[in-house]
C-alpha cells in the first residue's frame, strides 16, 4: 500500500515540534500505523506567513509537484483572532492542488498551545512547572516570555524558549481539557480526526 503524504506548511520552529507531534499522536489514537505516513515539512520562516502560503500555492500550481494526500497550513491568528486568520489561510486555498486542507491556527500564538497543559509542561521539562495566566493577548512576544518565565522560576533557561520540549507536550497533553480552553486547538484536532477516519 502506498502512503499516506502529508505536507505541513508551517510558521516556525515552535509550530514543527509541536504540531507534527500532534498530528502523530493523533494517528496513534485513531489506532493507525505511523509507517503509513509520511510527512513532508515545508515553513515559511521570515515573517509574512500568509503571503509565503500564497507564494508556495501559486509555485505548487505552476510546477504541479509535491504531491500528497493533505496539507496541513499552520499561522499564528496573532492580532487577526482565529476566525479570521483561518478565513485568511481558506481563501488562500481556493483551487489548491491538494485533496484537502487543514488549518492550524493557534491563538495568538503557538506558545499558548504549549502551555494548556500543565502537567504535559511539567513532564516534558521534567521540573515542576507553573503557568501563571493564559489569558488571550495580542502581543507577539507575550507567550513567548510566559513560556521562557514558567521555566525560570525552577532555574531552567532551555535554548529554544521552551520549543524543544514541544513534541513531548503534544504527545501527552489532555487534548479534551487543552480543547475546552482554547478553541483554536480544539479546531485543529477535529479537522485532522475528520480526515483520519475518512481515510
Amino acid at each position: 500500500m502506498d502512503k499516506y503524504k502529508i505536507i505541513l506548511f508551517l510558521e516556525d520552529n515552535a509550530q514543527e515540534v509541536f504540531i507534527r507531534a500532534l498530528v502523530e499522536r493523533l494517528i496513534s489514537d485513531e489506532g493507525k500505523n505511523l509507517n503509513d505516513y509520511e510527512f513532508r515539512l515545508l515553513n515559511s520562516r521570515g515573517g509574512g506567513s500568509i503571503r509565503a502560503y500564497k507564494d508556495f500555492i501559486k509555485q505548487v500550481r505552476k510546477r504541479n509537484h509535491l504531491s500528497a494526500d493533505v496539507l496541513i497550513v499552520g499561522s499564528d491568528g496573532n492580532c487577526n483572532g482565529f476566525l479570521k486568520r483561518k478565513q485568511q489561510l481558506l481563501d488562500a486555498s481556493i483551487n489548491i492542488p491538494y485533496p484537502e486542507v487543514i488549518t492550524a491556527v493557534p491563538d495568538p500564538h503557538i506558545e499558548r498551545w504549549y502551555m494548556l497543559d500543565n502537567k504535559a509542561l511539567s513532564n516534558a521539562a521534567g521540573v515542576p512547572v507553573r503557568v501563571v495566566s493564559l489569558k488571550v493577548k495580542c502581543d507577539k512576544n507575550h507567550y513567548k516570555t510566559l513560556l521562557k518565565e514558567s521555566f525560570a522560576d525552577q532555574n531552567l533557561f532551555p535554548p529554544l524558549g521552551g520549543a524543544e520540549y514541544g513534541s513531548l507536550i503534544a504527545k501527552s497533553m489532555d487534548l479534551y481539557v487543552a480543547g475546552k480552553i482554547d478553541r483554536s486547538i480544539n479546531d485543529f484536532v477535529d479537522q485532522v480526526l475528520s480526515w483520519l477516519r475518512r481515510h
